[in-house]
């Protein structure tokens, strides 16, 4: 039997060529616009989630609540915090301090061969709290040692080519060796955290020696993993407080330590209040939501297409149920017919969304990917199929196979009112969708154009940005003067952090120590 309906539907469609590529189009372009979306969101969802145990790492943070403004939360904390976490709080495993709040780029050397990459001085637990998987080397020594320096694989073949790294010496900032004690995969593009390397925080514990043990300076990042077992329900009433009885100092702001989990730094960054008010998961939802709204438009012009040949099936209808087919066995034959086109139309979508997914990654700045060798995506994809292929299908199944045989084959079926009013209403929601998905593109599009020419407060044009290291900082008058004076350079500033990433503004004149 159900090898006779495949038989028919297939004949079907072959016999009606226009109607079949015209569905199939429009089927396939929703279809590739929703699976589009959909494995961005997925990406989106996945962030961190590749590390183990991520559930149980967490980044401190911590609420203030000036007296004459709101509550403000902030990921800069100081250090004296991280001391009281570690030793003083049960249920804390691992505690590692960071100076990513002020990721400057520095240069490593290898002979003659020169980088500034991205990287991070980080607690010796850095690895055990976040297990990235390791090419070489392993978390438990690879920032043991106080000169240490750990690579991602990118940067250890840039430096050091087809020769292992371990062991040897990379020259960071003109001024110190450090030894490579661990190569580690290349971070992928769905972690927060991105880095080239990463040396140990203490290693210029003179750095900040001033001002890096007071609980008034708020400047650094710290991150823990709980215990096995332990909830951060547990945790929180025995560091909300701790600033405040630390520091009589800090008691004016109100502060209120908290744990941020590594599974919500992605999607939930936003805080209003002290309280978690959304972030980029409100993106991820618009985004979802156009996607279902773009495939319910395909479904709906499918269902409108097969509806409106309803005369054309009408005799084949009445001869087939004439010689005995029952409603149930039409109704089958119509949705197998249905689902044929979507799978066909889902062969075609696939296509669509490899050749765009350049252009889209370009677009979001995200490593979306068809993961073809991932068991699971094909059962969701199997269930798409189907689902698509069923809701399209269903109107034009349940309505052809309604018609009443005596009346088609005498030529006197007449559907009626009642029989045009649910094509009506599926073609307004359709109309409907289309022009809210118009004026939302209109919006977005106007934001953009917004945001790019708004003014900034410079112009980037003739505006040359470049690195400095150990030597240049040394040597910043001399360098500046030099430049002036070729009269190439109408002026020159420098700072901590890119203008565009600029926070706060601190003076570097009153800055301890050399700044590279």
């Amino acid at each position: 039997m159900f090898r006779n309906y495949l038989k028919i539907a297939w004949r079907n469609t072959l016999r009606n060529k226009g109607y079949t590529l015209l569905n199939i189009g429009g089927l396939a372009a929703g279809m590739a616009v929703a699976l589009l979306i959909g494995l961005w969101v997925y990406d989106q969802y996945s962030y961190d989630r590749f590390l183990p145990n991520y559930q149980q790492a967490y980044q401190v943070e911590m609420n203030l609540t000036p007296q004459h403004d709101g509550t403000r939360t902030q990921k800069a904390i100081a250090l004296p915090l991280v001391k009281v976490l570690r030793e003083e709080i049960p249920g804390v495993k691992y505690v590692a301090e960071s100076d990513d709040n002020v990721r400057l780029t520095r240069l490593l050397s290898v002979g003659d061969k020169k980088l500034y990459p991205d990287g991070d001085a980080v607690g010796a637990d850095f690895f055990k709290i976040f297990q990235y998987p390791f090419a070489k080397g392993n978390a438990n020594s690879a920032l043991q040692d106080i000169n240490s320096i750990v690579l991602t694989e990118s940067i250890a073949n840039a430096l050091f080519g087809n020769a292992d790294p371990m062991g040897k010496v990379v020259r960071f900032e003109n001024s110190q060796d450090l030894k490579v004690t661990g190569v580690i995969k290349d971070v992928p593009k769905n972690a927060t955290l991105q880095f080239n390397y990463l040396t140990r925080f203490d290693r210029e514990g003179r750095y900040w020696k001033d001002m890096g043990m007071k609980w008034t300076v708020n400047f650094f990042s710290a991150y823990v993993a709980l215990e096995p077992g332990v909830s951060y329900a547990q945790i929180a009433p025995k560091i909300r407080d701790i600033v405040s009885k630390k520091s009589p100092e800090m008691r004016q702001s109100k502060p209120e330590v908290f744990l941020h989990p590594l599974k919500d730094w992605h999607l939930y960054n936003e805080f209003k209040n002290g309280k978690v008010a959304g972030g980029f998961v409100d993106y991820v939802r618009l985004f979802s939501i156009i996607g279902i709204l773009v495939l319910a438009i395909a479904c709906i012009n499918f269902m409108n297409l097969s509806t409106a040949r309803s005369e054309r099936r009408a005799r084949e209808v009445g001869v087939r149920k004439a010689i005995g087919s029952t409603r149930i066995n039409l109704v089958y034959q119509f949705l197998l017919e249905s689902v044929m086109i979507t799978l066909i139309s889902f062969l075609l979508c696939i296509l669509f969304v490899q050749l765009a997914l350049p252009s889209f990654n370009a677009l979001t700045g995200s490593y979306t990917r068809i993961p073809y060798g991932n068991i699971g995506f094909w059962w969701i994809m199997i269930a798409f199929v189907l689902l698509t292929g069923l809701a399209a299908g269903s109107r034009p199944a349940f309505y052809l196979s309604s018609f009443n045989p005596v009346n088609v084959l005498k030529g006197t079926l007449h559907p009626g009112k009642a029989a045009a009013l649910p094509r009506k209403i599926l073609v307004v929601m359709q109309f409907t969708c289309s022009v809210a998905l118009i004026i939302s593109t209109v919006i977005v599009y106007q934001q953009i154009q917004y945001a790019k020419n708004r003014p900034i407060g410079y112009n980037p044009d003739r505006l040359v940005r470049t690195n400095m290291n150990g030597d240049i900082f040394e040597h910043m008058d001399a360098l500046r003067h030099e430049l002036v004076s070729s009269n190439l350079v109408e002026s020159m500033a420098w700072t901590s952090q890119a203008p565009t990433q600029l926070h706060g503004v601190l003076s570097l004149d009153r800055w301890p120590g050399k700044i590279a």
